[in-house]
């Protein structure tokens, strides 16, 4: 039954392209190709494996230096590109706090599946007692973000919650520097009961916490790259933060694990 409705609805549309472009056939495609994927919509909304002219060209880029984001080679001895994000303890304050990050569209559907691979170098991510956020789930109106993945003394940490004073830390083991590691994130991003969170490292699911992990207000939209809140009011054991990101990706909610899984195969 769906699928007939969903074959009547995309004819129909169809028929009222063809009336309203006057059988343009430009504009014909053009409209076909935007009610397929409304009906349809698509696995994957973002890709980016910095191969390309324009790396994070569909996202908003908060860099406040020149060295804050750069592709360069795969610091692993593989011949393709990567993004490369630094931040440094004297850089200036970018959007209200110390950070090089990207922030992606707003989100249109609270089910989502999130990935990328991330390569934590010994030489320029030393032990630090404070954490770096390098991905969190950003509302705008909630203030401190509800959910957000860290490293924080040289150990993966996942946190979430829906209120700032009941926020759950999740430990996720070791981060052993100088390679790539592999996350997926599958997120049912819910204020109450309904909401949903499974993480994956390598293959291997890690965590998963059911309930609230969003405030209760509009959806978050997606960050990523290293955002430390101390620096923009003390200093701490560190002065340098550099970390690498590959194959980030933003799937919807037709996406499934498998889709995601198959950037794994790089890392082998």
């Amino acid at each position: 039954m769906q699928l007939l409705l969903k074959s009547a609805t995309f004819f129909c549309l169809t028929a009222l392209a063809l009336i309203v472009t006057g059988y343009d056939a430009t504009a014909i495609r053009a409209l076909s190709m935007a009610v397929e994927q409304t009906i349809n919509p698509p696995k994957l909304l973002i890709e980016e494996d910095f191969n390309g002219k324009n790396p994070f060209g569909q996202v908003h880029q908060q860099f406040g230096t020149d060295h804050a984001f750069t592709v360069v080679d795969d610091p692993a001895g593989g011949r393709n590109k990567v993004g490369r994000f630094e931040l440094r303890e004297e850089d200036p304050i970018q959007s209200n706090g110390k950070r090089s990050e990207v922030l992606f569209p707003p989100q249109d559907n609270n089910d989502r599946w999130y990935s990328y691979s991330v390569y934590v170098p010994s030489e320029h991510f030393n032990w630090d007692h404070d954490n770096d956020i390098i991905s969190q789930w950003h509302q705008a109106t909630g203030g401190s973000p509800a959910t957000t993945f860290r490293i924080h003394q040289d150990r993966f940490m996942f946190r979430t919650g829906n209120k700032k004073a009941t926020r759950k830390d999740y430990y996720l083991g070791k981060v052993d520097k100088d390679q790539w590691h592999h996350f997926i994130f599958h997120i049912i991003h819910d204020h109450g009961k309904d909401g949903l969170v499974e993480v994956w490292q390598n293959g291997e699911k890690i965590l998963e916490h059911k309930g609230g992990n969003m405030y209760d207000t509009d959806l978050p939209r997606w960050k990523v790259g290293i955002y430390k809140a101390s620096w923009a009011k003390r200093k701490t054991n560190s002065t340098k933060r550099v970390i690498y990101f590959d194959n980030i990706k933003l799937g919807s909610e037709q996406t499934s694990f498998d889709d995601l899984a198959l950037a794994i195969q790089k890392l082998e």
